[in-house]
């Protein structure tokens, strides 16, 4: 069990954003979707706030991973299929999160099957991946190195002081580079979702926040 918490509590780029998508959850949302769900780490992170979850991910030894290190007390149901697999329930759910996931399948397809899952009221949150392409973006990389190093120095202290493993020995993430720009997914997405809020982030990311009405 010590390995799951580890797992669960070690620094990535993604997880850094973890509790910034939470804040998004609805009150008194009951149902959520997570979209590329990977080894269930964010989806363990909704059931704690006792949604009941479906997390897909078309990685069916991700998934293992998952089922392997969700205790049986969490209400989380694992299915090994990419987004374009699955029948969706129209408004379903009452919180959808897609994290670094999107950049794997057409934007403009994928935002529209998941408004159309959401519950009135609904909140669908993106933790996504751009491509590099301008001045700005490369400034933005360029300020997120020294929160990357700091941070880094700061886990190798820990595990010198407490032997605890280098959470690269320990990641199973596959990672697949971005095709679109920061200008493209916003313009997609302005044309697919008016009124969602793109925020460009550190650690070479950006996030997605729309309201079904």
């Amino acid at each position: 069990m010590y390995g799951l918490r580890y797992r669960d509590f070690a620094w990535n780029h993604n997880a850094h954003y973890h509790d910034t998508l939470l804040r998004h959850v609805p009150p008194g949302a009951r149902r959520a979707l997570d979209v590329g769900c990977g080894d269930g780490r964010f989806a363990r992170r909704l059931a704690l706030r006792g949604l009941e979850v479906d997390a897909i991910d078309p990685d069916a030894a991700a998934l293992g991973l998952a089922r392997e290190r969700t205790p049986a007390r969490l209400d989380v149901r694992y299915t090994a299929a990419p987004l374009s697999g699955i029948d969706l329930e129209p408004g379903a759910y009452d919180f959808i999160s897609a994290i670094a996931s999107l950049h794997h399948m057409p934007l403009g397809d994928a935002l529209r099957r998941l408004d159309a899952a959401l519950a009135p009221g609904g909140v669908l949150a993106v933790l996504g991946l751009y491509r590099e392409d301008t001045a700005t973006d490369r400034a933005a990389g360029l300020a997120a190195l020294p929160g990357q190093w700091a941070t880094a120095a700061g886990l190798k202290l820990g595990r010198l002081l407490t032997g605890v493993p280098d959470p690269a020995s320990l990641s199973d993430m596959r990672v697949t580079d971005p095709q679109s720009t920061l200008h493209e997914i916003a313009a997609e997405t302005g044309r697919t979702l008016p009124g969602a809020r793109i925020r460009r982030r550190l650690y070479w990311r950006y996030s997605l926040v729309h309201v079904r009405p």
